[in-house]
């Protein structure tokens, strides 16, 4: 009974609110999911191995690359309310972790770079969070919240030099009180990875508090460089 009921909320809902593709947002065929089929093709994933390399991290993975054909879908995520996209870019973001790290049930945890409190209740969600809470329960790997970012900056969308990038998150985070993280393997999550600067302050942070070993992943890379579609 109850499942016909959900069944019936379904069928209603999908002829009031056909699902749309992500990227194109045109109405999906039987048997698309997420993705329509010429997206899903052209959409800018990165190559197995391809891995973006760290000074206080290991190594980054990114199922994305940042392009102009993903960036609308991403914005609608960060900053127009959509968070329930998490669950499909956390999807995309597990596939790529399982792809590049078949090891990953070393890690002792999925953390996240946090928003500080007041961005983030403007926004009302931390985005990286989110992510990290569907990689978390795809995986199984516990949540941890490792850190915190106790002073407000600039949105780092907003700051075009990388020089600039890095002096701005210089110094805002700090270990969570409370969080035991001596030779602690972590999964580190955010949303995109440029210059890698808050990636890199935030490992830093949490390498100084003695992690063993700090991976990143992150929904998107920066589309410099780019290596080609995903194999």
């Amino acid at each position: 009974m109850v499942e016909n009921l959900r069944r019936a909320g379904e069928l209603v809902r999908d002829a009031l609110w056909p699902p749309k593709c992500l990227l194109c947002q045109q109405p999906l065929e039987a048997g698309e999911t997420l993705l329509c089929a010429e997206c899903q093709r052209l959409a800018p994933w990165t190559r197995v191995g391809c891995a973006q390399q760290g000074i206080h991290f290991d190594r980054c993975l990114s199922p994305l690359y940042y392009t102009e054909a993903f960036k609308p879908a991403f914005h609608h995520y960060k900053f127009q309310g959509r968070w329930h996209y998490s669950w499909a870019f956390g999807g995309w973001m597990w596939d790529c972790l399982q792809a590049n790290e078949p090891d990953y049930a070393r890690f002792d945890c999925v953390t996240w770079a946090p928003l500080n409190f007041w961005r983030r209740q403007r926004r009302g969600y931390d985005q990286a969070r989110r992510l990290a809470l569907a990689v978390s329960r795809a995986s199984g790997l516990p949540l941890r919240r490792t850190l915190v970012k106790f002073r407000a900056t600039p949105p780092q969308s907003g700051t075009e030099q990388a020089a600039q990038r890095w002096e701005n998150v210089r110094g805002v985070y700090r270990p969570k009180q409370g969080v035991p993280l001596e030779g602690k393997r972590l999964l580190l999550v955010d949303d995109v990875i440029t210059t890698g600067a808050t990636l890199e302050e935030a490992s830093a942070v949490l390498r100084r508090a003695g992690a063993a070993e700090v991976c990143c992943l992150t929904l998107a890379r920066s589309a410099r460089g780019r290596e080609g579609k995903r194999a």
